[in-house]
């Protein structure tokens, strides 16, 4: 992807999904959501135009609810802070 592509669709996906929940995201959830975003972009051919608004919530919905929740996070923390 062109560099003016890839601003372009950081820039929609901050739009879409804002500072508190793409600044609140641990380390993992991150790294899900960029994997799920890129294969978002990649699925749609590079083309930003064509991504909704819907579709890249819902790749955020699927990390931080079902890949890593929240409850998934809190715990790792806890199991790690025994160690």
């Amino acid at each position: 992807m062109k560099e003016e592509e890839h601003l372009k669709y950081c820039k929609k996906v901050a739009d879409v999904l804002g500072y508190d929940r793409l600044h609140n995201l641990d380390r993992l959830q991150s790294q899900s959501l960029n994997n799920q975003l890129n294969d978002l972009i990649e699925a749609h051919d590079f083309v930003v135009e064509t991504v909704t608004d819907d579709e890249i919530i819902g790749r955020y919905k699927l990390v931080t609810e079902h890949i890593y929740p929240n409850d998934f996070i809190v715990a790792r923390d806890m199991i790690n802070k025994g160690n």
